[in-house]
């Protein structure tokens, strides 16, 4: 096994975080195994658009599996921030029936012109 490589616990995650804090405009995550993980919060459009009080609202999902901002609707997985995967807003759904469609480009929702 390489070294540095943590083994996988029962539920397949790697990265356990112990806390966290925000300094300078970045999130930095301290991990179980005494590692930090600094990153920049324009990854994180909604930790970045929040307020202080909001951002210090957290709670540990799991024995460290995550992060929950009950104030702001985000949870955070510790791997995926581990790996650098930004926060993720999903595309707004198609309501093809009212002729509502999710624009790729602005993630608006557009009505699609009827061909003559």
């Amino acid at each position: 096994m390489p070294t540095g490589v943590k083994n996988k616990n029962k539920s397949g995650m790697t990265n356990h975080a112990t806390g966290l804090r925000f300094a300078s405009g970045r999130l930095i995550i301290a991990l179980d195994d005494d590692r930090e993980v600094s990153l920049p919060l324009s990854k994180y459009p909604t930790l970045q658009q929040a307020t202080p009080s909001q951002r210090r609202n957290w709670e540990m999902i799991g024995p460290g599996d995550g992060f929950d901002w009950p104030d702001l609707d985000l949870q955070l997985a510790v791997d995926a921030m581990v790996l650098g995967i930004p926060e993720g807003i999903p595309k707004p759904p198609d309501f093809p029936e009212l002729g509502l469609y999710a624009d790729e480009k602005s993630n608006r929702r557009t009505r699609k012109k009827k061909s003559a």
